[in-house]
């Protein structure tokens, strides 16, 4: 019983109150609401287009390791995310509640954001793995812009969006921990070979 209240306060009161904050400002001013466009749409191939740079020029200067760990934290990302949606059933905000809806969307399964997981993971990537750190903090922070904007145009809870910034972190944090101690592996392997 106590669990069932604390549900029902959680969705009342945290997750659908946000909500209903965040996607009320939507359809009162038409310029704010071309830019939360752009940001719940659009924004995410800036980020692939600066994602693909920073991997190039590394790749250019023939640096493997870091595009090679980069790539691993997406691919944990991604099946993270996929087996997330898998487990938890959540639907389209749109579905369950009167919203205004800027951006036309299927109605299907939202937990957590797919937008918002491959930024956060490209973000704390290029943060964790590589020496992009100030461009991997930049888009880990836009991350949390496209989150907040997927909100606001009606299409996700904002619980959907805290999972996938969890998600991306999660992905790339591991990677960065099997980094580590493979890099401690390597270094303890090459000390005892030349002792």
């Amino acid at each position: 019983m106590l669990q069932k209240n604390r549900r029902e306060w959680y969705d009342a009161y945290m997750n659908t109150s946000i909500l209903l904050t965040i996607n009320g400002w939507a359809g009162k001013n038409h310029l704010l609401d071309l830019f939360m466009i752009f940001c719940a749409s659009y924004l995410v191939f800036g980020v692939f287009v600066a994602a693909a740079i920073c991997v190039g020029y590394l790749l250019y200067l023939r640096e493997w390791r870091e595009p090679i760990y980069f790539v691993a934290a997406l691919i944990l990302s991604y099946a993270i995310l996929l087996l997330l949606g898998h487990i938890v059933t959540e639907s389209r905000p749109f579905v369950d509640h009167h919203l205004t809806q800027l951006v036309a969307h299927a109605s299907g399964k939202s937990f957590p954001s797919d937008h918002t997981t491959v930024t956060a993971a490209i973000g704390f990537g290029l943060w964790f793995l590589t020496r992009f750190k100030k461009i991997g903090i930049a888009i880990a922070c836009v991350a949390v812009l496209i989150g907040f904007a997927r909100v606001f145009v009606g299409v996700h809870y904002p619980i959907d969006i805290v999972g996938g910034l969890l998600v991306g972190f999660t992905g790339a944090a591991l990677t960065f921990i099997a980094k580590m101690l493979l890099s401690k592996s390597g270094k303890s392997h090459e000390y005892h070979s030349k002792n």
